[in-house]
């Protein structure tokens, strides 16, 4: 289970500015590349890159994991890419990824505010990195967290898919019992503007998206459980409780309103790989991706996710273990 949660995060969450002042369009916060077919996507997850880790072996492992998805045409990280990590330690990761060549982003995870460095020094070097990195933060908008934006997928001047990249944010102390944080209510609104924006721009058509985040949504467990009851758990196991928020501001009745997107992608439970499908949309853990923190041998490594010309969707996972590369 999750690691005592240190006076460091309280600290850091004091920290964070609060929400900024400016309002800006839909299409401010989407970025744009091609589609090809057979579109893949590696996702990796919970890396928690520390200053102690051993660099070239946790790069060596993710070597596999890359290799597994042969060529991706974009790897996203969904949350905790560090834990007490200085910043040198982050800008070596981040050049990891960007060495390799393919387009890359990522989302925060609640760990990646527990380092020597603020969430915003992240938010403002991955926004300037350039290169393969693709990440938008405008940081003196209205919306609650530091990474909330869309790449749409093109294909012949339309968006074939559109991507979502949100922040689920980190810890909550304003409910009745501490907790894990949610998405809020003007980040549900931001997603919804950019859900009809992009409908209007593609001559009224909903276009289907897939979704990256770090903790999963409250109603994981209610479609992990109607799944298991059901005989309908299309992937994987549940090693440990979904640690999701005690509440929330509705989001997922707002992504089944607008029926765009399809499925969604996340981590936070080290030791969870499941895939069901609930009320049309599916809910996904990622691979934990490195042995930092608590994890289970069999389940490290990645998957990749294949969006095909018709929209649907095959997801493939690879496991790896520590002694193929010490």
């Amino acid at each position: 289970m999750k690691n005592k949660i240190t006076a460091l995060a309280f600290i850091s969450l004091l920290a964070l500015s609060a929400c900024g002042t400016k309002d800006y369009k839909p299409q401010d916060y989407i970025l744009e590349m091609n589609y090809k077919d057979d579109f893949r996507i590696l996702q990796l997850t919970d890396i928690h890159l520390s200053d102690k880790d051993d660099q070239k072996t946790q790069f060596k492992f993710m070597d596999l994991l890359y290799k597994d998805a042969n060529n991706p045409d974009l790897v996203v990280v969904t949350g905790d890419l560090f834990t007490f990590a200085s910043k040198n330690t982050a800008k070596s990761l981040l050049k990891y990824f960007d060495d390799k060549g393919v387009p890359w982003s990522v989302c925060f995870g609640n760990h990646d505010e527990q380092c020597y460095f603020s969430v915003d020094w992240l938010t403002k070097t991955l926004s300037e990195y350039g290169s393969n990195c693709l990440f938008k933060d405008l940081q003196d908008d209205k919306v609650n967290g530091n990474c909330n934006f869309a790449i749409n997928l093109m294909k012949d001047g339309k968006v074939h898919d559109q991507l979502f990249i949100m922040d689920s944010n980190r810890y909550d102390f304003n409910f009745s019992q501490f907790g894990y944080d949610c998405f809020k209510q003007d980040q549900i609104e931001w997603y919804e503007s950019v859900v009809n924006y992009t409908k209007e721009q593609n001559g009224g058509e909903t276009v289907n998206s897939l979704m990256f985040y770090h903790i999963p949504l409250p109603e994981v467990n209610a479609a992990w459980d109607e799944a298991k009851q059901n005989n309908k758990v299309i992937y994987g196991e549940k090693r440990e409780a979904s640690c999701s928020p005690d509440h929330d501001y509705g989001f997922f009745n707002k992504i089944k309103e607008l029926g765009s997107t399809k499925a969604m992608f996340f981590g936070h439970d080290h030791i969870n790989n499941f895939e069901v499908d609930y009320q049309e949309v599916k809910f996904c853990y990622g691979i934990k991706s490195t042995d930092r923190i608590y994890h289970d041998n069999d389940m490290l490594g990645c998957q990749t996710i294949t969006i095909h010309n018709d929209h649907s969707l095959t997801i493939d996972r690879y496991y790896h273990t520590y002694a193929e590369v010490k």
